[in-house]
């Protein structure tokens, strides 16, 4: 069953240049995001295209609203906004320019028009998408990143009000399962990301691990020293983050337990909702899944090359 997809990330200042590198598509290249073809760039289209960078838009909109600010202060809310991959690469051309349009439409209903700063659609990565960028001012002309978006009740009462726009027009899409039920966090993309290149990775690092040896010099240890370097990286700070992924199950479980014993409708909805969590936490179980891979390559590698690729990130950090 498709999703309709809208996620928050609230940005201070010091974060607002790599915003607009990324979304503006500025940079030459991009190490941090092989997903991103570069190829397709000119594909790549505004709904609302900025008239200046994120950062002096932003500080014209405060200084015309007189809004005050704090050293903590937010000044740029970047949402996402998709569908299940599914969904959206079936949609013809036409139609995904429709569903962004539209999802547009609710976004100016909900921060005002003139408060976007860009609404720029992604069509070089894998799935369809855009980041929509806003100054979080008030109707009272105050900056508030918390007033606009709210406390969990309200960032559920978003996805709802999200959800009942788009599926007026796209009656497939289905309500994802509210944070207040399921108890769930977000996990970054990134780490999906992440998870699918090591994936790709696995079977090189694998035959990698075959070929090193301190015993073992020439070509073929080189090569896959070189491929163990790029590797070992990745996976120390997917293996860092990841470790709070049975947390998010245990309280998933926890909730639709506790649901079912204290409310009637849970009672009657508890196997359909098992269901739904199953679905929609895939992903996690298949990170959980690469970290379980990686984790078992990881004490395939002989000490000594671990001190070698430490050593030699240290040589390279320094270098630059």
């Amino acid at each position: 069953m498709p999703y309709a997809i809208l996620r928050f990330q609230k940005k201070k200042m010091g974060a607002v240049n790599a915003s607009y590198a990324h979304n503006e598509r500025t940079k030459a290249a991009y190490k941090s995001n092989p997903d991103i073809d570069k190829s397709r760039k000119n594909e790549n289209y505004h709904l609302i295209e900025t008239t200046n960078t994120y950062r002096k838009r932003i500080e014209h909109l405060i200084l015309k609203n007189e809004c005050k600010t704090r050293k903590d202060s937010v000044y740029l809310v970047e949402t996402l906004i998709t569908a299940s991959p599914e969904f959206m690469k079936a949609l013809p051309a036409e139609e995904q320019r429709e569903f962004f349009l539209r999802a547009l439409t609710f976004m100016k209903e909900q921060v005002g028009k003139e408060n976007i700063i860009s609404a720029m659609v992604h069509m070089d990565e894998t799935t369809p998408h855009m980041h929509l960028s806003f100054c979080p001012i008030t109707s009272a002309k105050k900056l508030s990143a918390k007033e606009i978006l709210g406390n969990q009740a309200k960032l559920s009462d978003w996805q709802t009000k999200y959800h009942d726009f788009m599926n007026a027009r796209w009656t497939e899409l289905e309500r994802g399962l509210s944070s207040m039920v399921t108890g769930r966090k977000h996990i970054k993309l990134w780490m999906y990301k992440m998870a699918e290149r090591l994936d790709k990775q696995y079977a090189d690092v694998s035959a990698a691990l075959s070929n090193i040896s301190v015993f073992n010099a020439g070509k073929k240890r080189d090569d896959a020293l070189e491929i163990l370097q790029k590797w070992v990286p990745q996976a120390e700070k997917f293996t860092a983050q990841i470790k709070t992924v049975d947390n998010y199950i245990k309280n998933l479980e926890h909730s639709v337990e506790l649901k079912a014993q204290t409310t009637d409708y849970w009672k009657d909805e508890t196997e359909h909702v098992k269901d739904k969590l199953f679905e929609a936490n895939e992903k996690i179980y298949s990170l959980k899944n690469e970290l379980s891979r990686a984790n078992s390559l990881f004490k395939k590698i002989p000490p000594e090359i671990l001190e070698e690729i430490t050593r030699n990130k240290k040589t390279r950090d320094m270098e630059r």
